[in-house]
Parts: C-alpha cells; structure tokens; sequence
C-alpha cells in the first residue's frame, strides 16, 4: 500500500497503470463542507441559519447534532423535515486544491473511474455541485446496485469497473482515505492501492 498525505502526489504513484479509481468523500473534497452545507440548510429550513453554528459545535463534538439540536429545541417532530433539507441540499463545496487540474491531466492518459458510497440523491449532487462528470469515463453510486450491502468493502463496484474498463486487476489503481473500508476489495481483486492519509478527513487515523 502507497501511503500520501497530498492527493495530488497520486501521479507519482501511476507507473504500469491504465485504470484510475477515486473515491470521492474526503478524497477528492473535504467532506466536512458537506456537514457544514447540510446544516446550513436545516437552519434555514429552521428559520433560524444561526442553528448551524449549534449544528456545527455538536458535530465536533461527536454527538448527532440534528438529534441534539432538536432535543434543545423541543422540536422532535421536526426531525423528518431537517433530515430532508440535510438529505436534498444543494451543496456547498468544492475541490481540494490542484484537483481539477490533476484530473484533467490523468484523463489524458488514463481510464477514470469514481466509485462512491451513500445516499444517491446526496452523491449525485456532490458530483454534480463538483462537475466530476466530464472527467470520469464511469461513475458508480453503490447503493445504486441494489442498496447498502454494495458499499464498500463489498467488491462488485471494483468488479464492475474493470469489467466496463477491460482492464486487468493488476493495472488498476483504487485510491481513498478511508483505512477502515476502502481498500479490502481492491487489495483481494489485486488492485494497487493508495491510501491518502487525510489529516481533514472525517476517517482520519493519526
């Protein structure tokens, strides 16, 4: 296992490589703007966008925030509604630094792939909030292949894309951050792997 703490040190790892996976949370974005987006638009939803602040302090402190901040509030009955704002915003985010000048370099000269888990409409609006799709040849939102049991570590979505890739599993490169669940399909299919050690990430391992 390669092991980076810049993403854009990927291309000095691609010797012998025709496929290049991505994950996408906390691999190609911070992650941590999604929440921050995600509570602004429960407070606005709310009627109140200082709440996000609340969210925010309850994030940090590893509690669930919405939970919490409702709780406060005697607004439990409200929880359907925050989550729907959360689940459906439009998000505020944008690409690590250098990102989409790497991307475009490697689509150049190599198959791009994304392979992400979550909720479809939420992975669907990063992506496009991000305009990734003109740079990736294929884009798999797991839960698409039939629910949560095809998140990662399960190896259909890996599978899948060397299958539309037609390419060998020992030159294909998967790279994500998170230690725990990214890497154990690529790793058993025979994928090179790259782990990018993200300090910002919300799976950070020190």
């Amino acid at each position: 296992m390669v092991i980076i703490t810049n993403i854009l040190e990927v291309e000095q790892h691609l010797d012998g490589i025709t496929g290049v996976i991505f994950d996408l949370d906390d691999t190609l974005y911070s992650e941590k703007q999604y929440v921050r987006s995600g509570y602004k638009a429960v407070s606005k939803r709310l009627g109140n966008e200082i709440f996000a602040d609340k969210l925010w302090e309850y994030f940090e402190k590893g509690k669930p925030a919405i939970d919490e901040l409702l709780n406060e509030m005697n607004c439990k009955d409200k929880k359907a509604e925050c989550l729907e704002a959360y689940r459906f915003q439009e998000p505020n985010i944008c690409l690590y630094d250098g990102v989409r000048e790497m991307l475009e370099r490697l689509k150049q000269n190599y198959k791009l792939g994304l392979i992400t888990d979550g909720r479809p409409e939420g992975q669907k609006a990063k992506i496009k909030a991000l305009r990734l799709g003109k740079y990736f040849d294929e884009i798999i939102i797991t839960d698409e292949l039939g629910g949560i049991d095809f998140r990662k570590p399960n190896p259909r979505s890996f599978q899948i894309l060397a299958e539309r890739f037609k390419e060998e599993y020992n030159q294909m490169c998967y790279i994500g951050d998170n230690i725990h669940k990214d890497f154990i399909a690529p790793k058993e299919l025979g994928m090179k792997v790259i782990y990018f050690k993200n300090v910002d990430g919300l799976y950070y391992v020190g």
